[in-house]
């Protein structure tokens, strides 16, 4: 089973290959979610795990993590019918909440009877262990995806036109996704959560470093990958993960190291132009940068107007032409704040459940730093709060599933 869990992974950012199902609109990634799910269910019953599933789960069900969880999912359910149900909710809800929640309950599970085994700090690079294959397969794609995108940079290839850099926007990165923000938006969170994974193989003696080489590699290329998206929340994002994991768990070695990386970062921002204009862009009233506090007053506008149940699900992309009072702008989806985002869409039973799950995961992962999975889940959600100040985080097919797939390392 682990190994359809790391192909789950990996597939993630299929969300973008859509087509039609029995006249419905969907998704690879969310037909793969249902296979996945009964093939988790005919190995329940080859097995005769279906009653020790049942057990498990409601013993389950008065833990802290799994409470906000089923709360987060009632306010989901809430949120379908406000403002009226249609299929384009209905398929909001089943990518946002019944398909991730659905599959976090799985891997949890899995997790708990032993089919594989969470290792704590260091044990990733012990002997012969390799480790854990979500952790393997996470650093594939953050490494493969960064590759990708130092190729585009530098070639164009893949990269669409509006992105090759002109008077509006500059040269970006895209590796697989759509969009520069999409693909920023999905490794993130990822490279903030193997920070512990590779920072902590370093401060264990080892007869050979090939292990420790390769897994820092992977890593770096990752960063420079997200670094040439151009992606400001990404940076912001891993930025303050790095920062909370220096005071959390850093030495003095590690705290110099970073110190040096940071100051190499901020020489080649200022030396290359793209960089560097990049950068002070939202200081010289930068369209996108200006339209962030449109969409927050257009945003607390609809909570305010709703404030315990919010718009619904879809409910700021459905009301944007009766709150926004901006005539320079398109239509946004979002308003470009986790916050807002949830309150707008899912009411308050939605924040301040998914504001739970997250401080929740922080605090384990600052009371058991010495655990690199759950501290790396602490760094993850940090580092989705900070991204999320100023884009969204969340409400997307792929971002939704895989926070909730990390969220089963708490």
């Amino acid at each position: 089973m682990q190994y359809l869990f790391a192909l789950t992974l990996l597939l993630a950012p299929t969300y973008a290959i859509r087509f039609s199902l029995f006249g419905l609109p969907a998704n690879l990634l969310l037909v793969w979610i249902f296979v996945l799910w009964t093939i988790f269910a005919a190995w329940l019953i080859y097995s005769r795990r279906i009653n020790s599933f049942k057990v498990w789960l409601l013993s389950e069900l008065s833990t802290k993590y799994l409470v906000l969880s089923t709360v987060f999912l009632i306010a989901g359910i809430s949120s379908l019918f406000v403002g009226g149900i249609s299929q384009e909710k209905l398929g909001q809800f089943i990518v946002l909440f019944l398909q991730p929640i659905g599959t976090f309950i799985i891997l949890r599970y899995l997790h708990t009877i032993g089919n594989w085994k969470l290792p704590v700090r260091h044990s990733f690079s012990n002997g012969g262990e390799i480790g854990n294959l979500l952790i393997q397969t996470a650093l594939l794609f953050v490494s493969v995806a960064g590759i990708y995108a130092i190729i585009q940079y530098f070639t164009l290839i893949g990269v669409p036109q509006a992105w090759w850099g002109n008077s509006e926007e500059p040269k970006r990165a895209v590796s697989f996704f759509l969009h520069p923000n999409f693909y920023a938006l999905f490794v993130t969170p990822l490279l903030a959560f193997l920070i512990p994974v590779v920072s902590g193989q370093w401060s264990v003696a080892r007869k050979g470093l090939k292990l420790e080489l390769l897994t820092t590699f992977a890593w770096l290329v990752g960063v420079v990958g997200l670094f040439l998206s151009l992606s400001r929340g990404g940076w912001l994002g891993l930025l303050f993960a790095t920062i909370a994991y220096l005071i959390l768990a850093g030495n003095r070695k590690l705290v110099r190291l970073a110190l040096v990386a940071g100051a190499v970062a901020v020489l080649v921002i200022i030396a290359v132009p793209n960089f560097r204009y990049r950068l002070l862009l939202p200081f010289r009233g930068e369209k996108s940068s200006v339209a962030r506090f449109s969409l927050w007053q257009t945003g607390w506008k609809m909570v305010e107007d709703a404030p315990l149940m919010g718009k619904g699900l879809l409910g700021f992309s459905n009301n944007w032409y009766r709150y926004n009072t901006d005539q320079q702008l398109e239509h946004y989806p979002a308003p470009h704040n986790i916050a807002l985002n949830f309150w707008a869409d899912t009411g308050l039973l939605g924040l301040l459940s998914f504001f739970g799950l997250l401080f929740l995961a922080i605090w384990r992962g600052i009371k058991n730093r010495t655990n690199i999975y759950q501290l790396g889940l602490a760094l993850a959600c940090i580092a989705l709060i900070t991204h999320g100040l100023i884009d969204i985080p969340y409400f997307k097919g792929d971002l939704a599933l895989v926070f909730w797939m990390l969220y089963a390392f708490l």
